[in-house]
């Protein structure tokens, strides 16, 4: 009798997987189906330019809701260089300047040498241009009076990283994509929403996408602490189709190189090599000229 329980116990389990398992393809369907119909009256697969890039961000459930293009080199970018070039000396004098909103610095001249001397006074004149500070020389110091500008804060407060991400990003890519024949695009600031909605007309914000012939490449910035968590979930969102990465650039040189493997991890002043190794290893077939 016991047996004979057992056995409907186990017919009735294995009808209710076998409805689970039609239910739940069923169900896929008409996800693939819903996504698909998006897909085709979405403006950005329409076009050329975004069709692949549409269609990957599709597959993971968003739809892009803006981008910006490929941009001229800004004054930013130039001052961001400038800046990380001399970021030991140059961060704290303007972390000072917007800590408590201080309205004026002063920074003593005398310790520093010739060239880092110069460095500090081009970045100071190209924040001029930009309208964000006056400054006044004397022999011995420079005063840097704040102007009332909130870009300028943003930018010293950490955005100025992503300005240096993405010159170290192109100039890689273009050296790369010489090199391999590949065709290269880049998408700044993508904003993306969920296919399904949530309430929110924007629930991601990527800094900066390089599509490489078939493959994308997600980079974000982190100038803070580290939320790992968080970048670990995104790393295997954008990675799922095993062609793709997602590639977090930090400020911190001295991070563990492993902190965050299985994905990757890199500081600024190590990403136009590292970035290149990583583009060796996946177009290791793609012939060299």
């Amino acid at each position: 009798m016991v047996e004979g329980k057992t056995g409907d116990s186990t017919q009735e389990l294995a009808a209710l997987v076998l409805a689970r398992d039609v239910l739940q393809k069923q169900i896929d369907e008409r996800v693939a189906l819903r996504r698909q119909e998006m897909l085709s009256a979405d403006s950005f697969y329409r076009e050329r330019k975004t069709r692949r890039l549409a269609a990957y961000f599709s597959e993971l459930g968003f739809r892009i809701v803006s981008y910006v293009g490929k941009e001229q080199v800004l004054v930013e970018t130039r001052a961001a260089n400038f800046l990380f070039k001399i970021k030991e000396i140059a961060l704290p004098i303007f972390k000072k300047l917007v800590a408590k909103g201080n309205k004026e610095v002063s920074a003593e001249l005398d310790g520093f040498g010739g060239s880092d001397k110069n460095s500090l006074l081009q970045l100071c004149d190209a924040f001029e241009k930009l309208d964000w500070i006056k400054t006044e020389r004397t022999k011995h110091a420079l005063r840097i009076v704040r102007l009332n500008d909130t870009a300028a804060t943003c930018f010293w407060h950490g955005s100025w990283a992503e300005y240096v991400n993405r010159s170290l990003v192109v100039k890689t890519l273009q050296a790369f994509a010489n090199s391999r024949k590949c065709r290269f695009d880049v998408f700044h600031d993508v904003r993306l929403a969920k296919c399904e909605p949530t309430g929110k007309p924007i629930d991601m914000q990527l800094d900066l996408v390089a599509q490489l012939n078939d493959r994308f490449y997600v980079f974000d910035t982190k100038t803070g602490v580290l939320c790992i968590d968080k970048w670990v979930d995104r790393a295997r969102l954008f990675s799922a189709d095993r062609r793709s990465r997602f590639i977090t650039c930090c400020t911190d040189e001295d991070i563990p190189p492993r902190l965050f493997e299985p994905y990757t991890l890199i500081p600024l002043g190590q990403l136009e090599t590292r970035l290149m190794d990583v583009l060796n290893e996946d177009f290791a077939d793609a012939k060299v000229i």
